[in-house]
């Protein structure tokens, strides 16, 4: 399976929970299980790390991107909400997957939105783009990647990095103060200190890329299609 993994950042204002948002700065809106080929109900389950809940409520009723909302389960510092979306919104939403693109992940705080899409190709990714852009959807590619389960694993790791990684850990390397060294390591696993070296940077890159959503070397502006041209490949 390959795909094309696209982070944008999206304005509340053009989105979602604009005024709940601004209502809790600093607060996270994580979406939860997104059923993104379910069309009968798309992004519906919201984790907000709260203990306000009745501020929070007054915020959901007062919210015009909210159609309906009820609390699913309560938590001593957060609680899970099932969310109807006002139909704007919910066009929105329905918008992104009939073009054929996978909500992964969809995370709201402040004043903006960061989601997580997976594309099939670049091509379907650069199409969805610019029907956005006709659509008046303003948002912001933050990040592109390549993703395939032949050439790597979770967050982006090949192989050899996964295990590099793991036997840095288990051996104690990453532990203040370090109860192995890099010589050590490279000796175990039969190569050079400089080849476990630059194995071991480039797996703490894919994990930085993946997990933080680092804007260096992938940022692609939004003012032009962020698809067509670069190829990328994947090392150990």
């Amino acid at each position: 399976m390959t795909g094309t993994i696209v982070d944008i950042t999206v304005p509340a204002a053009q989105f979602a929970l604009e005024y709940t948002l601004g209502e809790f700065e600093g607060v996270a809106f994580e979406v939860e299980q997104v059923a993104a080929t379910n069309h009968d109900s798309l992004m519906p389950f919201m984790r907000i790390e709260t203990t306000h809940r009745i501020q929070l409520q007054e915020a959901f009723a007062a919210d015009d991107s909210v159609a309906d909302f009820e609390r699913i389960a309560a938590f001593e510092t957060e609680c899970l909400y099932k969310l109807d979306w006002a139909d704007r919104i919910d066009h929105l939403i329905r918008m992104l997957v009939d073009q054929n693109a996978t909500i992964q992940t969809a995370t709201g705080h402040t004043d903006c939105w960061d989601i997580r899409l997976l594309f099939d190709d670049r091509e379907t990714a650069a199409s969805t783009y610019e029907y956005c852009k006709e659509q008046g959807i303003d948002f912001e590619v933050v990040n592109i990647q390549e993703f395939s389960d032949r050439g790597g694993t979770r967050f982006g790791l090949t192989e050899s990095q996964r295990t590099a990684l793991q036997l840095a850990a288990e051996r104690g390397y990453y532990t203040v103060p370090r109860e192995v060294t890099a010589d050590d390591l490279s000796e175990e696993f039969g190569i050079s200190h400089q080849a476990l070296s630059e194995r071991l940077r480039r797996a703490h890159g894919n994990l930085i890329q993946h997990v933080l959503g680092s804007r260096t070397e992938k940022t692609e502006p939004a003012d032009a299609p962020p698809i067509e041209s670069r190829s990328e490949t994947t090392v150990d």
